[in-house]
């Protein structure tokens, strides 16, 4: 019977502690991605109490965003205002 050497031991037992730390970290992320109810979510302004609005609350919040969108800044007003007009000599 072959003599086994301290090297081949060490060399047995350091993979099988890579083959049980890939092992263990697979099974977590399996594990955690079968939770009920989780869901990624990104975004600025990620709401995650998914508030609902009453009537008076959706019609106070539609009037502010059709106010901003209809601002001058989005119909192209704002900055100088010698960039609203064209001078003929730039052409």
């Amino acid at each position: 019977m072959p003599k086994l050497s301290t090297r081949k031991i060490l060399a047995v037992l350091i993979s099988l502690g890579v083959v049980l730390a890939i092992f263990t970290s697979v099974q977590g992320v399996l594990a955690s991605r079968s939770e009920t109810g989780s869901h990624l979510v990104s975004g600025a302004m990620v709401n995650l109490n998914h508030d609902r609005l009453s009537v008076a609350e959706l019609e106070a919040y539609n009037v502010q965003f059709d106010a901003y969108n209809n601002s001058s800044y989005h119909n192209g007003g704002g900055g100088c205002q010698s960039e609203s007009w064209t001078n003929p000599n730039d052409y």
